[in-house]
C-alpha cells in the first residue's frame, strides 16, 4: 500500500492525489447511501435511523404501526448476516442522544381493531358451542353466548347445515404478526334463523356479557288450490302442479291408512288439494300452511278428506260421512318407499333356503324417517340378532308392531317410551342380516305374525249429532272459498322453474 501511495504521489502530485481521494470518498458515501435507501424502502410506515458505530448495524427502522410501553421500537440487524431484531429506545448505548430525541418524537398511531363477519354451518353431530370455538371464539364467551340463545331457542333443535352468522373484533394481521401470534378474535354477535318465521340475535353488552332477542317476521295468509293427473308419482306430478313438498308429504300421510302408494297408484289417477300459504311483504309465498281439503282418485274410486276440529282441540281429517281417516294402525309407516318384498314364503336372500317372511320390506334410502304405526309403548329398542337395530311397540287389543334393520333410533326412543301414531321412531338402515337399506315391518296379533297389507284394523272416531252438523256446515263454506281461490301451477323448463297463478 505504501508503495502504491508513493507512486501515486509521484505520478499525480500531492494536490491531485488529495483531490482524487476526496472524489473516491464521496463516491463511496453515495453508494452506501443508495444501499441503505434500497434496504429501508420496503418498510412502509417506518422511520430510518442510525445506531452508535460500535454496534455496526446493517439497517435500522422504527415501527410506526404500534406503540409499546417503552416507546417506539427499532428493527435492526447488528451484523450483515444477522436476521432482523427489535430494539427499544430504552436499551442503553443503542442510539445516540440526538436519535433518541428524534425517535421519541415520532407519533405512532395505535393499532385499530376491525370488525370481521363470518358464516359457519353446523355439521352433523356438532354442538353450537363447538362451532363457535372452531370459528375462533373464546370457549367461555361461546358458553355464555349459547346460554343467551337458549333463553329464546333450544340449540339442540338446530339441524345439520344450519347457517350461523358470527361477528368478531379482530386486531389487524400486521399488528399481531410482529409478536408472531395469530390475530386475536373477540366475539361480539351471533345471528341465526332457525326457521322462516323467526331470527335469534345475540350481542355483547358494554359490560362484556351477552344478551339475546327473538325477532318474529309477520306474514299474511292466503289460500291456493292445485289439481292434476298422476303420470309418474304423486310427488313428481304434485310438484309439477305447484304443490310445495310439505303439502305433498301431508297428502301421503293423510291417505297412508287407506291407500298403498307403492301398488295401488296408477297412471291416470287424479288429485286435488286446497291449502293455506303464508306470504311475505312482497306477496311472495314463503311457507306452506295446512291442508284443508284433499281428493285422491285411485282406480276409479275417489277419496275426499276435510280438515275439521270437533271442538275438543284435537283436529283430524274426516270423509264426507264424518268418519276419521285414521285407523288403528298405519298401512305403511314410511313415506315414499318401494315395496321390495311381501309377506309369505320366500327364498332368503342371505341364508339361501325358503322360509316364512313374516313381514313386508320397504326399500328406501338410508336415513329415511320411520313412523310409529299406532299409539303404544316401546317394548324394545336395541340390537336384536339378525334384525339389527330393532324396535317393537305394544298397542291395544293384542297388536304389536316391529321395525328392523334401522340405521338408528330417534331421540328419546327406548323401552318404556310412549309414542303416538305418526311419530318418528327411527331411520332406515341396513344393520343385521340385510343386503341393502330397507325397513322390515311386522305386525303381530296375539303373538302371531300377520300380513300388514291385508290386515283389517279398527277405524278412528266418527262424528255425530252437533259435531256432524258443524262439519257439514264447514264443508259448504269451504266449497265457496275453493271456487274463489287461485289455482297454482308450475311450468317446468330446462334449468329453471317458474310459478304462475291463474
Amino acid at each position: 500500500m505504501k508503495f502504491y501511495a508513493s507512486a501515486s504521489r509521484l505520478a499525480l502530485g500531492q494536490s491531485r492525489w488529495i483531490a482524487a481521494s476526496g472524489a473516491l470518498g464521496a463516491l463511496s458515501v453515495g453508494l452506501v447511501g443508495i444501499g441503505m435507501a434500497t434496504l429501508v424502502a420496503p418498510y412502509d410506515g417506518v422511520a430510518s435511523a442510525s445506531l452508535t458505530a460500535d454496534r455496526a448495524p446493517r439497517v435500522v427502522a422504527v415501527d410506526l404501526h404500534r406503540e409499546e410501553m417503552d416507546g417506539p421500537r427499532a428493527i435492526i440487524a447488528l451484523q450483515p448476516t444477522d436476521d432482523f431484531h427489535t430494539a427499544s429506545l430504552a436499551d442503553a448505548g443503542m442510539f445516540t442522544a440526538e436519535m433518541t430525541d428524534d425517535l421519541a418524537a415520532v407519533e405512532i398511531p395505535p393499532a385499530e381493531p376491525r370488525e370481521v363477519e363470518v358464516k359457519v354451518a353446523l355439521a352433523s353431530g356438532e354442538t353450537l358451542t363447538e362451532v363457535l370455538a372452531k370459528a375462533g371464539a373464546d370457549r367461555i364467551d361461546a358458553y355464555h353466548a349459547v346460554a343467551a340463545i337458549s333463553a329464546h331457542y333450544s340449540p339442540r333443535k338446530l339441524r345439520a347445515g344450519q347457517e350461523i352468522s358470527l361477528s368478531f373484533m379482530e386486531l389487524p394481521e400486521d399488528a399481531a404478526a410482529l409478536d408472531g401470534e395469530a390475530p386475536a378474535k373477540y366475539l361480539t354477535a351471533i345471528t341465526l334463523q332457525p326457521d322462516i318465521e323467526r331470527a335469534i340475535e345475540v350481542t355483547r353488552d358494554a359490560d362484556g356479557s351477552f344478551s339475546g332477542r327473538e325477532t318474529m317476521r309477520e306474514f299474511t295468509e292466503g289460500f291456493a288450490r292445485a289439481a292434476g293427473t298422476i303420470d309418474n308419482s304423486l310427488f313428481l306430478d304434485g310438484e309439477r302442479a305447484g304443490l310445495p313438498p310439505q303439502i305433498i308429504v301431508e297428502m301421503i300421510r293423510m291417505y297412508s291408512y287407506s291407500v298403498d302408494f307403492q301398488r295401488e297408484i296408477q297412471p291416470g289417477d287424479k288429485f286435488e288439494v286446497y291449502f293455506s300459504r303464508k306470504f311475505d311483504e312482497n306477496n311472495t309465498p314463503v311457507k306452506a300452511g295446512d291442508v284443508h281439503f284433499a281428493s285422491l282418485s285411485v282406480g276409479g274410486k275417489t277419496h275426499k278428506l276435510w280438515r275439521f276440529d270437533p271442538g275438543d282441540g284435537v283436529w283430524d281429517y274426516f270423509d264426507e260421512n264424518g268418519q276419521s281417516m285414521k285407523k288403528f294402525l298405519m298401512k305403511t309407516p314410511i313415506d315414499g318407499a318401494r315395496l321390495s318384498s311381501g309377506f309369505g314364503m320366500r327364498k332368503h336372500p342371505i341364508l339361501g333356503y325358503s322360509r316364512l317372511h313374516g313381514g313386508v320390506d320397504f326399500a328406501a334410502p338410508t336415513g329415511t324417517p320411520i313412523y310409529a304405526a299406532g299409539d303404544g309403548t316401546v317394548t324394545r329398542a336395541n340390537r336384536f340378532g339378525g334384525y339389527g337395530n330393532y324396535i317393537s311397540i305394544r298397542h291395544a287389543n293384542g297388536y304389536e308392531t316391529a321395525y328392523a334393520h334401522l340405521n338408528g333410533f330417534a331421540r328419546g326412543v327406548r323401552a318404556g317410551t310412549r309414542v303416538r301414531q305418526g311419530q318418528v321412531i327411527g331411520y332406515v338402515g341396513s344393520t343385521g342380516a340385510s343386503t341393502g337399506p330397507h325397513l322390515h315391518y311386522e305386525v303381530h296379533l296375539n303373538g302371531k305374525k300377520a300380513n300388514p297389507l291385508a290386515l283389517k284394523v279398527p277405524t278412528g272416531r266418527k262424528l255425530e249429532g252437533a259435531q256432524l252438523a258443524a262439519f257439514k256446515a264447514q264443508r259448504e263454506t269451504l266449497a265457496t272459498q275453493m271456487a274463489e281461490a287461485p289455482t297454482t301451477t308450475r311450468m317446468a323448463r330446462a334449468g329453471a322453474d317458474s310459478d304462475t297463478a291463474n
